[in-house]
């Protein structure tokens, strides 16, 4: 039997927009199905798409998904159903050659797998997975170098299942092989299996899904009493507690699934959450971002060819993307599977780099604790860890200094509006937290620090009479009381910028009661100046402004305009303030933030939500000025 017993008739996208060269495509071919038999493989391929598009995370990655139907004629209908196995005896010519009883196991549907993937890539040449739908009403399916599924009652499941071990290298997490009657499967061999979903680890420190794993969880969740055969008791915790439950890799014991049920070891229940997380670190990084509206973006330069960008995506996920200069943009991960608070305009994710090969990220929880997580060129990502018992504002920002490499200053507002500090230095770990000189904040309000020397902070923020306020500390002599900075009036929730141009001036950067672009600075020889209105601007409601310095003589300003378009003005010290002008046409969300950087002195690098909540990217270099809006995700 060849590819002479059928006919390849054609392609249809049946869903998704996005481009083939950055989406996930999936490939569907008929096996079986006559030419009179095509309404029924257009029909199969129908209910697979309903199935797949409500299951998650497929439901939220859905922007990144295309769908292709093709079509072929088979001579005969059906699939091979060797009597060795179990079957019928049927042996229909067929174009994929698709066949039950494999490896003596009648329910293993196998097919010709290279002339599926010759097929595939003939009619899509930009798939990602190959799925072959066999037109058999007998139970069956595979997954390999290309997915395999009948028509069996439950259909859509198996083909949910099956592309779990052809898209994501996902293990079986059922305890036997054939059917639970084989013997040699009471012990897994002591190697760790290579899919991401199984383990014979029990350590909590060094397993794979540990970042899922609650402290409060036992290692092992559920062990198997009898090694004979597979545990069917109930589970011993709620479902989706994510731990280690004994009975996978087709044995009963000695290997370890991640929850209790997952559509990897159950047809008709969701995938569990370490499955769910593979899949969506797949996917996930060829779609664009909807973004938290007015939540901040954090981004960092490790070094001057390398840029990583933390926002949070409108459902409260920490995310992040990086670019390099060799290979463009890497697209979306979840960082750590933690979810922000989404308390007032949300938590950001603030980020740090000590030093070029080190991260480390901040953010509040949806239980209003603060957590970190960090990671490292050696060892990757960490888990979030929770930063002693303060319980925060809601949705209140973290930020964060590191004065040297080695310490970390961390500030955030209690939830009484008291603000709080705690610092980690390498040679004594974390400090508890302590109200900063009895200071309190207004309900919303940032804290902002700045280092302008390795042994000297300086604190900013609105107090509860809507003034701004500031003190200082010196390692000299400690904790300075808070005081008054001029006469302004701002606004609750303001956010006060600040940059030091050198070490013995800084410039601070607010909006005040009216939405006024406001400024005031510090100069060691001639102390505060009072606040002034920059250049006649005016901020959207809830739009702070973002100052950067790229070299001591400039700044430059961006903030989100009245009209939500995204403006830009720049100071320099012959000509002084220019006027407001539109970066490149760009339309934010109102009330949003603009995250600027520059890698370089040249160079700058913009970050915004767009009108359409997605996340956008733009640049200016002095060599060709501004650049485009584009969307970022994977380049």
């Amino acid at each position: 039997m060849t590819t002479s017993d059928g006919t390849i008739l054609g392609t249809t996208q049946i869903y998704g927009s996005a481009p083939r060269n950055r989406a996930f495509n999936v490939v569907m071919l008929g096996d079986g199905f006559t030419s009179a038999q095509q309404g029924d493989f257009d029909a199969a391929c129908a209910d697979f798409l309903t199935a797949f598009l409500t299951t998650r995370p497929y439901d939220r990655l859905a922007p990144a998904i295309n769908v292709f139907r093709v079509n072929v004629s088979s001579t005969d209908s059906g699939a091979a159903d060797p009597v060795a196995t179990g079957g019928s005896g049927a042996a229909p010519h067929t174009y994929f050659d698709s066949s039950f009883g494999n490896n003596g196991i009648r329910r293993l549907l196998e097919c010709n797998s290279t002339t599926a993937l010759t097929a595939a890539a003939g009619q899509v040449p930009e798939f990602t997975v190959v799925l072959v739908v066999v037109n058999s009403a007998v139970y069956g399916g595979s997954g390999g170098s290309v997915g395999t599924y009948s028509l069996a009652s439950g259909a859509t499941e198996i083909a949910l299942h099956e592309m779990g071990h052809t898209a994501y290298g996902l293990a079986d997490e059922y305890a036997y092989y054939a059917g639970g009657s084989e013997t040699g499967h009471d012990h897994h061999p002591s190697v760790e299996p290579a899919e991401p979903n199984v383990t014979i680890n029990s350590t909590r420190a060094t397993l794979k899904w540990g970042w899922a794993v609650a402290a409060a969880t036992a290692l092992p969740t559920m062990a198997n009493p009898d090694c004979s055969t597979d545990d069917g008791r109930a589970s011993p915790v709620p479902s989706g507690t994510v731990g280690l439950f004994e009975g996978a890799h087709y044995f009963h014991c000695g290997a370890f699934r991640p929850e209790y049920s997952c559509r990897m070891r159950q047809l008709g229940v969701p995938f569990c959450r370490v499955c769910q997380q593979v899949i969506w670190n797949r996917i996930g990084p060829l779609d664009t971002l909807p973004a938290r509206t007015r939540t901040p973006i954090s981004v960092i330069a490790r070094y001057p060819e390398h840029l990583d960008v933390f926002p949070v995506a409108s459902d409260g996920r920490t995310v992040s993307d990086w670019w390099d200069q060799n290979s463009g943009w890497a697209g979306w991960f979840d960082l750590s599977g933690g979810i922000a608070s989404p308390g007032g305009t949300g938590s950001p994710v603030t980020a740090i780099a000590r030093y070029s090969g080190h991260l480390d990220v901040f953010t509040i929880g949806t239980d209003n604790r603060v957590y970190s997580a960090w990671w490292d060129q050696n060892g990757g990502w960490s888990s979030w860890f929770q930063l002693g018992d303060l319980v925060a504002s809601a949705g209140a920002t973290v930020n964060v200094v590191a004065r040297y490499a080695d310490h970390l200053d961390v500030f955030t507002t209690a939830a009484n509006g008291s603000i709080m500090s705690t610092w980690w230095d390498a040679s004594g770990g974390w400090a508890g937290w302590f109200q900063v000189s009895g200071g309190v904040a207004a309900p919303g309000a940032t804290v902002t620090a700045i280092a302008r020397y390795p042994f000297h902070l300086d604190l900013f923020t609105v107090g509860t009479d809507n003034r701004v306020y500031s003190c200082w500390w010196d390692q000299r002599s400690g904790w300075s009381g808070w005081f008054l900075i001029g006469s302004v009036t701002a606004r609750g929730d303001a956010t006060i910028s600040v940059v030091a141009r050198y070490p013995d001036h800084l410039d601070l950067f607010s909006t005040d009661s009216d939405g006024r672009i406001v400024s005031a600075w510090w100069d060691a020889r001639a102390g505060w100046s009072d606040w002034f209105q920059v250049s006649g601007g005016v901020a959207s409601a809830g739009s702070p402004v973002t100052a950067i310095a790229r070299y001591s003589n400039h700044l430059d300003l961006f903030t989100v305009g009245t009209d939500n378009r995204i403006y830009s003005t720049w100071w320099h010290d012959t000509t002084g303030w220019a006027s407001w002008f539109g970066v490149s046409g760009g339309i934010a969300e109102p009330g949003s933030q603009i995250a600027a950087i520059s890698r370089v002195t040249e160079h700058i690098d913009l970050f915004a939500v767009g009108s359409d909540g997605l996340l956008y990217s733009t640049w200016w270099d002095g060599s060709g000025g501004w650049a485009g809006w584009f969307q970022l995700g994977i380049t």
